[in-house]
């Protein structure tokens, strides 16, 4: 287990992956480009395959609806890649609900989507949410780690605004980063990044108006050999009863291989 959690870092689809040690104070004196450059240098720049589960239910305590996804990431060249298959049953052998890849293409996201026939569609909506969840294509691919239209948001203003400056009790820097294309629905995403260990804490996505319509968040997070590793995600969008739930059940590369029940 340990060798997969020195791995696997936050977010994903995203969405878990590990993360490498840093010393304390890791952003101080960072520029906002520096800081998400330093969270996507985080990422294992090897190919990794991914496997969990999206979960969603109405209310807390209601039984889940659960679609197996596979996720197929390969950070390892100067152009990265998601792919991601979305299924209806787990181990059915059957043709993926959902299938996407995501990469960039002159320096702008460019989402595909797959028919079962194989044909190839674009899609330009990438807060599209995925299936019955409100997970999207954007937060599996982790793509506004290289958006370059970024500030950060100043302690007044966090005050002003009452942004907080604290997730799951720890200290956190805020950013915000715009698309480099319009994206229908979406104006920017919030961005808290862990001012200790440069760790990707939460996100959120911000409306037209600039109002947050969805937050994505570490459920659970534990602390292995000195490195703190996102384990769950939950998703929740505003107005909306509805909470999704992200896990991993597997994570493997040419070097390594960890099943479920590693993570139990």
């Amino acid at each position: 287990m340990n060798l997969a959690m020195r791995l696997l870092i936050g977010c994903a689809f995203a969405a878990c992956l590990g993360t490498q040690a840093l010393a304390e104070s890791a952003i101080e004196g960072l520029s906002p480009l520096q800081i998400l450059l330093q969270a996507r240098l985080m990422f294992p720049r090897e190919q990794l395959t991914i496997r969990g589960r999206v979960g969603t239910a109405e209310q807390r305590g209601q039984h889940e609806k659960l679609f197996p996804y596979t996720l197929n990431l390969d950070w390892s060249g100067a152009t990265p890649l998601a792919h991601c298959r979305l299924y209806a049953l787990e181990g059915s052998g059957e043709a993926p609900l959902q299938e996407a890849e995501m990469t960039r293409v002159e320096g702008a996201p460019h989402l595909t989507l797959i028919a079962s026939d194989g044909q190839r569609i674009t899609q330009s909506r990438l807060n599209t949410p995925i299936a019955e969840s409100d997970l999207t294509w954007m937060d599996l691919a982790f793509d506004y780690l290289w958006w370059q239209d970024l500030r950060r948001v100043s302690d007044a203003e966090c005050h002003d605004r009452e942004i907080p400056q604290r997730v799951s009790g720890r200290a956190a820097a805020v950013i915000e980063a715009r698309p480099p294309t319009p994206i229908a629905g979406l104006s920017a995403v919030r961005i808290w990044v862990d001012e200790a260990t440069g760790n990707l804490l939460q996100t959120a996505q911000l409306d037209e108006a600039g109002a947050v319509a969805r937050l994505m968040y570490v459920q659970k997070i534990g602390r292995e050999e000195g490195r703190w590793v996102p384990r769950e995600f939950r998703i929740k969008r505003t107005g909306s009863r509805r909470i999704t739930r992200l896990t991993v059940t597997s994570i493997a590369s040419e070097s390594f291989s960890v099943e479920e029940n590693a993570y139990d």
